[in-house]
């Protein structure tokens, strides 16, 4: 198939409704179709809790919020706001039922999306074959499939983190008594499903060794919905005077915060990759999935995979009765990432 003229191309849509991590897997992506397609206006649509994730982007005229089950009245409005914002290109990202008719009825003349996905598939242009192991590359097939040149190698998602974002976490940590000089090293004991949890006990281990090592350093241990119990956990053994808990935050001020942090320590969930996009060095504490698919991150970026592959990995398992994959994960082998990472900062 010949490429697509980007010369034609004066609007492009992104469609990616969920998760937190999996949009910024598709940042890369959408910079490459915006380097293609200079001067290109460009909307993203993703579910509503997400979209202040990327309010403020200047790669985006609109960010386009939709709720995680829409009303027939809501798809209205939404298919109204799309024929209105006119795409010449769509990137359907998601390829889920919903999106794939959200994407064709956007009225788009190219839309990229997968193959094999029965009638879903037929609403597509251009089919994206991705033949890589890495998430990043497997979004940035999407671009490939239409002609477009994707840079080589592994590439970091980056989210735009503005000053006064940077300042509102700043003045929200003064709140809680962080001092303005301190070096921050940020923790996220929760995820979601237990295969992808280190224990807290080690968190804590690490924080020690951390705080010992750098006296400068200051803990921040953060929470999601229903995880505060489990960061609680990690502060109980960690002195009270270097460390603070980080819970319902925004989620702009959140990832502001994270961009402050010297390094950021993480599990395979969605606040690893939001750290790596906000430019904080990281440490993704990988289980059952290997590095090489879900923490693509480059090295010379500062990020660091941890990862002991065992008998059983790398599975799909969210709940496992042996979690072997996080037991291998030492804190030793945690601490000897984190040091060279803080030493570097």
């Amino acid at each position: 198939m010949k490429p697509v003229p980007t010369s034609e191309v004066r609007r492009i849509l992104f469609v990616r409704p969920r998760f937190l991590g999996d949009v910024c897997l598709t940042l890369p992506a959408v910079d490459a179709a915006l380097a293609a397609c200079p001067g290109a206006r460009a909307a993203y649509l993703t579910e509503a809790p997400l979209a202040p994730l990327l309010a403020g982007d200047p790669r985006f005229a609109e960010v386009i919020p939709v709720p995680a089950k829409p009303s027939l009245g809501e798809t209205a409005v939404l298919v109204r706001r799309l024929r209105a914002f006119a795409p010449d290109v769509a990137f359907d990202f998601f390829c889920n039922p919903r999106s794939a008719v959200w994407t064709r009825a956007s009225g788009a003349r190219v839309r990229v999306g997968y193959p094999g996905k029965g009638w879903r598939s037929a609403l597509y242009t251009h089919h994206a074959r991705p033949r890589t192991l890495s998430s990043v590359a497997f979004h940035a097939a999407s671009v490939s499939a239409l002609g477009w040149p994707v840079p080589a190698g592994e590439v970091s998602p980056r989210l735009e983190v503005g000053e006064a974002a940077r300042a509102e976490a700043r003045a929200a940590l003064r709140s809680l008594g962080v001092p303005d000089d301190a070096r921050l090293l940020g923790l996220h004991p929760g995820a979601r499903w237990p295969t992808r949890r280190w224990a807290p006990d080690r968190f804590a281990a690490l924080a020690q060794r951390a705080l010992a090592a750098h006296p400068e350093l200051f803990v921040l241990v953060s929470a999601g919905p229903g995880e505060t119990e489990m960061a609680s956990a990690v502060l109980a053994s960690v002195p009270e005077a270097r460390a603070r808990l980080i819970a319902g935050w925004p989620i702009a001020r959140f990832v502001a915060m994270q961009s402050l942090c010297a390094a950021f320590v993480c599990g395979d969930t969605g606040p690893v990759h939001t750290a790596v996009a906000s430019g904080a060095p990281t440490l993704g504490l990988m289980s059952r999935n290997r590095p090489a698919m879900f923490f693509p991150y480059p090295e010379r970026d500062g990020h660091r995979a941890y990862w002991s592959r065992v008998e059983c990995s790398p599975c799909d398992r969210d709940t496992c009765e042996d979690l072997r994959c996080l037991a291998r994960l030492t804190v030793d082998g945690a601490w000897a990432r984190l040091e060279g990472m803080l030493a570097n900062r």
